[in-house]
């Protein structure tokens, strides 16, 4: 995925990739997610947070599912169900 920044407004402009022309939804989500969540860990001084990139930075893991599903999929997503984000990942 290819994102642009927009120097004079300080806004993010995602590519046109989905129905009607807009942005799909979920792989901005997803990364938005992973860059917060890794950050707020790091903040706190924790070594693993719940959800991770990987070293390669190529793929993530997710060390707790059930904390997952309870604290930080609501906060993202409209749902606290992993098989509904599983599902969006295929």
């Amino acid at each position: 995925m290819t994102v642009k920044h927009n120097s004079s407004a300080n806004t993010i402009r995602y590519p046109r990739t989905g129905k009607r022309g807009l942005p799909q939804q979920f792989p901005r989500r997803l990364y938005e997610m992973l860059e917060c969540e890794n950050r707020a860990s790091d903040d706190k001084g924790f070594n693993q947070g719940v959800i991770q990139w990987s070293r390669s930075g190529r793929a993530f893991q997710i060390t707790d599912v059930a904390l997952f599903a309870s604290t930080i999929l609501p906060k993202y997503f409209r749902t606290s169900k992993f098989s509904s984000f599983q599902r969006n990942l295929n």
